[in-house]
């Protein structure tokens, strides 16, 4: 059973992966996960608490400007 969106009349759900396309996916998001290791192994972060805080102000009247790493 999918369930329909009422206002779009979308699903929730993307459509099959064709058998061709699924390996040059996998590569993509393997390129995509060592590149996320080695800036995290870089200290290219940021304080989870300093992101929370930014998103808990969005919308306020006092916005916070969005955490960067510094490095």
């Amino acid at each position: 059973m999918s369930t329909t969106n009422l206002r779009t009349g979308e699903t929730p759900f993307a459509p099959a992966e064709s058998l061709e396309s699924r390996p040059s996916r996998v590569a993509r998001e393997a390129a995509d996960i060592a590149h996320a290791r080695a800036s995290a192994a870089a200290g290219r972060v940021v304080d989870s608490a300093k992101v929370k805080a930014w998103i808990e102000s969005i919308g306020t009247d006092h916005e916070l400007p969005v955490p960067y790493s510094g490095r």
